[in-house]
């Protein structure tokens, strides 16, 4: 059979085959190919072509395929070709094998995958969770597995078979506690960290300090103000007021968050406040227990761990008559609820519906007096009532008894953390938080130190630490708890 060259421009200009005869003589005549062209040909009168050649050239569409030949040499020419339509384009039905084989693959790809997607999100399901319905008639099923959420639904034509499973974070949190600190400017504290290369470590307890970095949070009693402004308030016998730069001991500690819910957060007025606030907001350390407006003073935060929230609130219930200025709708100030424990409650409320676990800090009862009055105790368990888990305690400069309401701890007073020279016992308070945010335990662990001469001094010898526990069973005896050789405290 005659094939044309590769040079098929040309063929639309030379017309080889115009007639029977050029077909006879090129031995390559067909019946077929004859009746195409007088089809064609028939074509062109029918439009009022000038000639044939002009009715080829209008129908060349700049297409690589001119006539049969040409399809036929590309395997591309397919057995339902017809004739050119009069609008300027090919009319043929399956336009080739080579389609329908590519076209074959890829069904058969797009199954095997949906039916290996399947399979996968089939054997990811968990046999213990996934219970079976039967369904009223016959139908298809579909699986689909939801990995950014650790869910698996099951979904069954004609059934209402919806089957759920999450996998729960499974956490081990430890929340620190200390109370006072401070390195107010003529603080004895601040004099020995100064002369000891404001090395904190040589101030405090090495295994202290691991103790307080090492926990997910950090939360202590700040009780001064960072600040140079400002005047003393009148009538207070001790006022305290740091250098800005003294906020570093706290981020040497691994502080992450503190309360100003006392008595000195406002010894220098206003202005060392707003200082205050700003100094703390700039070495990023949250506070609470103070603000610019009562909104800011009485605000919750919350602090976001891996699975698990935490929500801590802060309050000072002492002096009766004010000498630390509570906040208010627009002068800055302390959340202070010496009048009325109402807003307390209401926050502690709010923060219950929204967190995990929640802390409430109060700063009350009287100073140097190892038993705690009426009201902390009608308060404490009025917190527990509200939602609090844990109830933290100070300003006392020394050690309270230690109550569990309903399960939940209340830590009446923990005494001087690092805050004079003076020698008595302290000590950092531990809460344990393991478990699921459905199923989890709290575990309260003492570590026990002593202040004496600006330093605070982990207690390391088992005499030391059985006297430090006994001494604490001792102040908590009205509540009947136990602290066994690891400083762990539970309800006797």
């Amino acid at each position: 059979m005659k094939i044309y060259n590769d040079d098929r421009s040309k063929r639309n200009q030379d017309s080889r085959y115009r007639n029977y005869d050029d077909y006879e003589e090129d031995g390559i005549y067909d019946t077929r190919r004859f009746n195409i062209k007088q089809s064609n040909q028939q074509a062109y009168d029918d439009d009022g072509y000038d000639d044939y050649e002009e009715y080829e050239e209008y129908n060349d569409y700049g297409d690589d395929y001119s006539d049969y030949e040409d399809y036929d040499d590309d395997t591309r020419y397919d057995l339902f070709y017809d004739k050119r339509s009069r609008s300027g384009g090919y009319a043929y039905g399956l336009r080739s094998n080579r389609f329908y084989l590519i076209g074959i693959i890829v069904v058969l790809v797009l199954i095997f995958c949906v039916l290996g997607f399947g399979i996968y999100a089939i054997a990811q399901l968990d046999p213990n969770t996934v219970e079976t319905y039967s369904a009223a008639t016959s139908g298809s099923g579909a699986a689909t597995g939801d990995a950014s959420a650790n869910t698996t639904t099951v979904a069954v034509e004609q059934t209402t078979a919806v089957v759920t499973t999450t996998e729960a974070v499974v956490f081990d949190y430890t929340l620190c506690f200390s109370s006072d600190i401070s390195v107010a400017d003529d603080a004895r504290t601040t004099a020995y960290w100064i002369s000891q290369d404001r090395d904190i470590t040589k101030c405090i307890d090495s295994i202290l300090v691991d103790h307080m970095r090492s926990a997910d949070i950090c939360f202590i009693n700040n009780e001064f103000q960072y600040s140079t402004c400002g005047t003393a308030q009148s009538g207070k016998p001790y006022t305290f007021r740091g250098d800005l730069e003294n906020v570093s001991v706290l981020q040497d500690l691994g502080v992450d968050i503190v309360s100003l819910a006392n008595n000195h957060t406002y010894d220098y007025g206003e202005e060392a406040l707003l200082d205050t606030l700003n100094t703390l907001q700039n070495a990023g350390i949250p506070y609470v227990g103070a603000g610019e407006n009562l909104e800011e003073a009485s605000a919750i935060y919350y602090y976001e761990l891996d699975g698990f929230t935490v929500a801590f609130l802060s309050s000072t219930r002492i002096e009766w008559v004010e000498q630390t200025k509570g906040a208010t709708e627009d002068p800055p100030g302390v959340f202070r609820t010496a009048e009325s424990n109402d807003l307390l409650y209401e926050q502690t409320k709010e923060a219950a519906a929204n967190a995990d676990y929640v802390v409430v800090y109060m700063h009350w009862g009287v100073e140097s007096v190892t038993y705690q009055e009426e009201y902390q105790t009608e308060t404490g368990r009025e917190l527990i009532e509200c939602g609090a888990d844990a109830v933290i305690g100070d300003h006392t400069h020394c050690l309270q008894g230690i109550e569990f309401y309903k399960g939940k701890p209340i830590l009446y007073s923990m005494g001087n953390y690092w805050f004079n020279g003076k020698t008595m016992d302290t000590m950092l308070a531990e809460l344990h938080i393991s478990g699921t945010t459905d199923d989890f335990d709290v575990e309260l662990q003492l570590i026990p130190a002593v202040q004496t001469n600006c330093q605070v001094i982990y207690y390391d010898t088992t005499d030391e630490q059985n006297t430090f526990y006994r001494n604490m069973e001792s102040l908590s005896s009205a509540y009947g708890i136990s602290i066994d050789e690891d400083g762990i405290v539970t309800e006797s």
